[in-house]
């Protein structure tokens, strides 16, 4: 199939067999050469690595020839390797030492493997920073150009270049970043390895801060904000406000944090189990566990937006997230009830309508201290509750547990010590 000839002039008929037998020894050719692939070899003739080289098509503009690898399987399993010098052309020798076996590999490496990896990095105002590989003649601006160009905030007034010499201390070179982009060869220095180059941010560039508003308003999306002046409620009337399936209880003002400095401490902590703690120390580990992941500003959205409370108004920042989810179609029950969920809201049903559909109490339910939590998040006893809305959620507490030996057992010590004391009195007043 790899040199078609023209041997015999047949056609296939109907009923004809054309049979392919199994495979008995191959070996693997890959790298540099124009065809890698698993080749089968011939049982009937001794095949060289010269034969499996022009089966695979000869080798590559970029075969490394000084070195060609026939890796050979040795009884046990494991591998032994033979280098050939392809330089001297062995084939034109035959040598019968190259000839190949069953399971041998022969790899042609790159000439750009051979060759050092050398790398430089820019970093800073660049669309792309990075490290890059180092390439002979390479100037800061051909740098900057695989890295995706500068950025509009790029300080042109100055970059910085480190030349980083193996065993010198570090050279920093402060270029004019406009003349090395306009092509002047004086500070559009010519780069070494492992230079590093240095794109600032102009001091007082600032894009104009945004805000997210998602969920139940008017007009969700991006809203701009001034720095220090633009409140929640601003952005919640440009927005234009609440539209009537706002679940406006469970809204949220998510703002991102700056970093967070290392807690070493907390650290040390997380590595030790709760009795190896001081009580001083583990409250600090449950008080940090419990303060780590808070991204939500506290805000009642019902008193700021419908009671008009401006204490509840927050100044926004850039990157801010007002989330406004949709009210559900169900009251929640949960809490000590047979089956918690969330029911479909019946209008005009009370509260026996719900926890009967929850499947009723269960036997450690406390029932008097049910507590409804309105769509709106006000907390309210159930006397205070008289009419059930999409959202509102119902909680059923559960009853204290009583040891009622041990209540019994200060009964008596109680009584016990009564009696003492009555008797001390009655005696000493006789």
């Amino acid at each position: 199939m790899m040199r078609p000839r023209r041997r015999q002039l047949f056609s296939l008929q109907s009923g004809d067999i054309i049979f392919v037998p199994v495979v008995s020894s191959t070996i693997e050719v890959l790298g540099e050469v124009n065809r890698g692939a698993i080749y089968e070899l011939n049982p009937n003739t001794k095949e060289t690595v010269c034969d499996l080289i022009q089966l695979a098509g000869g080798f590559t503009s970029l075969a490394y020839l000084k070195k060609v690898e026939l890796s050979r399987m040795r009884p046990d399993g494991s591998r032994e390797a033979v280098y050939i010098d392809f330089t001297a052309d062995p084939c034109e020798a035959r040598n019968l030492d190259l000839v190949v076996k069953d399971n041998d590999r022969v790899r042609v490496f790159s000439i750009e493997e051979q060759a050092p990896r050398d790398s430089v990095a820019i970093y800073g105002e660049v669309n792309e920073p990075g490290v890059y590989e180092y390439q002979r003649n390479m100037r800061v601006s051909d740098l900057i150009l695989q890295a995706g160009s500068l950025k509009r905030s790029a300080y042109m007034l100055s970059a910085e270049l480190a030349q980083v010499k193996p065993g010198n201390d570090v050279r920093t070179i402060i270029l004019d970043l406009q003349r090395v982009m306009d092509g002047d060869t004086t500070q559009d220095l010519l780069l070494d390895p492992d230079d590093n180059v240095f794109i600032r941010k102009i001091p007082t560039w600032e894009v104009g801060a945004l805000v997210e508003v998602q969920g139940e308003v008017v007009f969700p999306g991006f809203y701009p904000i001034k720095k220090d002046s633009t409140y929640l409620s601003h952005i919640i009337q440009a927005a234009g406000g609440l539209t009537g399936e706002a679940l406006i209880g469970e809204a949220k003002l998510v703002r991102t944090r700056d970093a967070v400095i290392e807690d070493k401490e907390y650290e040390r902590l997380a590595q030790m189990s709760r009795s190896e703690m001081s009580n001083s120390e583990y409250e600090y580990f449950v008080m940090k566990h419990n303060s780590d992941n808070v991204d939500e500003i506290v805000v009642d959205f019902e008193r700021l937006l419908f009671q008009g409370d401006s204490t509840e108004d927050v100044l926004l920042k850039d990157g801010d997230l007002i989330n406004i989810p949709k009210r559900p179609g169900v009251v929640y029950v949960s809490g000590r009830v047979s089956k918690p969920g969330g029911i479909l809201f019946k209008p005009g049903a009370g509260f026996d309508y719900y926890i009967q559909k929850a499947g009723g109490y269960t036997w450690d339910a406390r029932k008097r201290q049910t507590k409804i939590i309105k769509v709106t998040g006000e907390i309210k006893k159930r006397r205070q509750i008289k009419a059930f809305e999409p959202g509102d959620r119902i909680f059923v507490p559960r009853k204290q547990d009583r040891d009622y030996w041990r209540s019994f057992y200060d009964v008596v010590i109680v009584l016990g010590q009564l009696a003492a004391v009555y008797l001390v009195v009655r005696t000493a007043t006789q």
